[in-house]
């Protein structure tokens, strides 16, 4: 048997990083779309090269 406990806080927590990560996306594929380097984009949205070159693919955008 498996003996769980909620934690609100946890959840809250994991819902906010979840967000920001959404966020920081959406933001990365805006800026890919307006032409903006890819270490401006990695400066400002903390994502990877890889998770930036893998973000323009997936969405058909030259780098």
């Amino acid at each position: 048997m498996v003996n769980f406990k909620w934690d609100q806080k946890c959840a809250l927590e994991n819902a906010k990083e979840k967000a920001e990560r959404n966020a920081a996306i959406r933001n990365a594929i805006s800026l890919l779309q307006d032409g903006i380097p890819l270490k401006s984009i990695m400066n400002s949205t903390y994502l990877s090269l890889e998770e930036i070159r893998k973000l323009a693919k997936d969405n058909g955008l030259a780098f």
